[in-house]
């Protein structure tokens, strides 16, 4: 038969019944949410023919615990299960039921990508490394029980609901060098039937004339 070269985009999407796939090393790209919301599936393996893998490919996979990367691929690594590009500037993803409490992110990224810790619910303490200069849109998207993270000196951007329904988060420091705040980035969460709600007494601790500042008096945040 005709080899595998490509997963398309939302290839298996919500396939919730499905727990472990073996990717063929014929296959050089997994496309755009290829395995978003296969709530089933524990691990996955890329193995070194993959040049490409699309955004948000593994996002809502509520039971993944780890992304293994064969060690020759040329365009990615992972480092205890979790998945970046190969020079680690980007992460890319994190497996949401990997059950550590804290994680430091590696001081080589730039970019936190879409969806990279996506319904992590055991993450209560992230540490972002100063060198980080973009929290894509939905980085932390349904984080339940984050209580405390930074925004070091370095970031310039924080994407669209890069924080939301993260209730647990009940206050953020964002440093000046933050140009760029998305709708909806901090202090909301999905409250009854799914509603807007504001995470209660959310606090923006920011410098004046800055763009945290504006984000706060733009959306009620003291």
């Amino acid at each position: 038969g005709k080899q595998v070269t490509g997963i398309g985009g939302q290839a298996f999407e919500g396939c919730t019944g499905l727990e472990n796939i073996t990717i063929p090393d014929s296959v050089t790209e997994i496309g755009l949410e290829a395995f978003s919301g296969c709530t089933s599936l524990t691990n996955i393996t890329i193995p070194d023919s993959v040049t490409e893998i699309g955004s948000s490919a593994f996002s809502g996979c509520s039971s993944l615990t780890a992304i293994y990367v064969a060690v020759d691929n040329k365009n990615y690594t992972s480092v205890n299960g979790v998945l970046f590009n190969k020079d680690k500037t980007e992460l890319i993803c994190y497996p949401a039921k990997k059950n550590n409490k804290r994680y430091i992110i590696p001081n080589s990224v730039t970019s936190i990508e879409r969806f990279a810790f996506h319904k992590c619910i055991y993450l209560t303490d992230v540490t972002i490394s100063n060198g980080v200069t973009n929290i894509e849109n939905w980085a932390f998207h349904s984080c339940k029980s984050l209580t405390s993270i930074n925004i070091p000196d370095s970031a310039t951007s924080i994407g669209e609901e890069a924080f939301y329904n993260c209730e647990s988060l009940t206050s953020i420091t964002i440093p000046n060098s933050v140009t760029q705040i998305g709708k909806n980035a901090l202090g909301y969460y999905f409250g009854y039937y799914n509603n807007e709600a504001r995470v209660t007494g959310f606090k923006i601790y920011c410098y004046p004339g800055t763009a945290g500042e504006k984000y706060a008096k733009d959306n009620g945040f003291t």
